[in-house]
């Protein structure tokens, strides 16, 4: 039997999708950890690491940081994972666009989190949020500021800045072209941890959309792997500590779902509620979401 199932593993492998962006960024890593200052060495790079470094200087990331992710990074492979419902949703809404749909303009923010039970055990809870939306297939990222010293019982509002997610600040609301995907977490951690997750979360957006238009923006398919890539690569840059993720969630919504849902509304509110009851960590957490018709 187990000749049988080797073979089979095998072709799973073969099938697999490879990740295009997390070796175009480790090798970006280790050329910016090696000297970031030697601008005539990017210049000879291939274009999307080229690209990819590029973004680690405008961030100014910590090299100190990048040389942890390379250790921890460097016996993997990088298979992106099986698509699930919100990237079939991808891929036949290119094959069948929702084009009869009347759908409103929208904003959508993230208002408020309760921390109904706070999940560090010795000390207060310090988080960030993190949010990836995908409208049709192109991915916008936000990532909020730090909200300190949280304990059970405490709630906090998103400020302004940090609620609009959808779309992002500047514009006051957006058609949605076929849905909108919303993947997010929400990160704790103690001391000047929780800073370098937030600065690693702030790339991953960015970096994606450098790494990919440096390959071909018009490739279809290049296009409608991008949300796994930056699920991926956000599992790479966030596992450097488990226990600092309390949070990683999706959701979405299509434009008929949106028109139905604001048919006689100017808005509606989503909750989202996520804990953890075993373990060391334990935590209760609401998210709270607000979508809004123009």
């Amino acid at each position: 039997m187990k000749w049988l199932i080797i073979p089979f593993l095998m072709i799973q492998v073969s099938w697999a999708e490879t990740s295009k962006l997390i070796p175009t960024f480790l090798e970006a890593a280790k050329v910016y950890v090696a000297d970031k200052s030697q601008e005539d060495t990017v210049q000879m790079l291939r274009p999307d690491i080229q690209a990819a470094v590029e973004v680690l200087g405008q961030k100014n990331v910590d090299p100190k940081l990048l040389e942890e992710v390379i250790a921890k990074a460097s016996q993997k492979s990088w298979i992106l994972p099986q698509d699930d419902e919100f990237d079939r949703l991808i891929e036949e809404s290119k094959k069948n666009p929702l084009t009869q749909v009347d759908v409103p303009e929208v904003a959508f923010h993230a208002v408020r989190i309760d921390v109904n039970k706070k999940a560090d055990v010795f000390f207060n809870d310090d988080v960030y949020a993190y949010f990836f939306v995908t409208d049709g297939v192109i991915p916008t990222g936000k990532v909020t500021s730090i909200y300190k010293g949280l304990t059970s019982g405490d709630s906090f509002f998103f400020n302004e800045v940090d609620r609009a997610i959808f779309p992002l600040v500047g514009i006051s609301a957006k058609k949605p072209e076929n849905h909108l995907i919303i993947d997010y977490g929400i990160i704790e951690s103690d001391g000047d941890d929780i800073k370098k997750m937030q600065q690693l979360s702030s790339i991953i957006i960015d970096i994606a959309i450098a790494v990919y238009s440096a390959h071909d923006p018009q490739n279809a398919q290049i296009l409608v792997s991008l949300r796994k890539e930056i699920k991926a690569l956000a599992d790479l840059l966030l596992t450097m500590n488990n226990d600092d993720r309390l949070v990683t969630s999706s959701f979405a919504y299509t434009t008929a779902d949106l028109a139905k849902l604001l048919k006689e509304d100017s808005f509606v509110e989503i909750k989202k509620n996520h804990k953890k009851t075993n373990g060391f960590k334990t935590f209760n957490y609401d998210i709270h979401f607000r979508l809004l018709r123009k």
